[in-house]
């Protein structure tokens, strides 16, 4: 998906992929297309896999609490096992941002209409 969006030739400064997995290929297929991660593109993945502090650069994702997600799962069913609860389709349960070295502050893009300004709008717009 990564080198597809590459190919539409419109910048983009971020991405954020479904798993680690697809955002360490996306890495890959950023730095093949001769841009640089996190400077010219931001990468994000989902899940924490081990492998992600690991990653060069280490991936920026988002944790999810297994184990308590575990924890409040086994005790639900328990509750209603004893009669103590009703069954709650959807509990929500706030996951982690975990900040790593693939993110960073977005690449500074001046767009065409300033380009195609006047060089008086164009020196004004860009002095600031």
């Amino acid at each position: 998906f990564t080198k597809q969006l590459l190919a539409r030739k419109q910048p983009f400064t971020a991405l954020f992929a479904y798993n680690d997995i697809a955002a360490i290929g996306a890495i890959w297929a950023v730095r093949e297309a001769g841009l640089r991660v996190p400077e010219d593109v931001s990468i994000v993945g989902f899940d924490d896999v081990a492998g992600a502090a690991y990653a060069n650069p280490g991936l920026t994702t988002v944790r999810q609490p297994l184990v308590k997600m575990g924890q409040i799962a086994a005790q639900t069913v328990v509750d209603l096992i004893e009669g103590r609860g009703e069954y709650v389709p959807e509990i929500a349960i706030e996951p982690e941002f975990v900040v790593r070295q693939s993110t960073g502050p977005a690449a500074v893009r001046h767009s065409r209409s300033v380009k195609a300004a006047s060089p008086h709008l164009q020196a004004g717009y860009l002095a600031k």
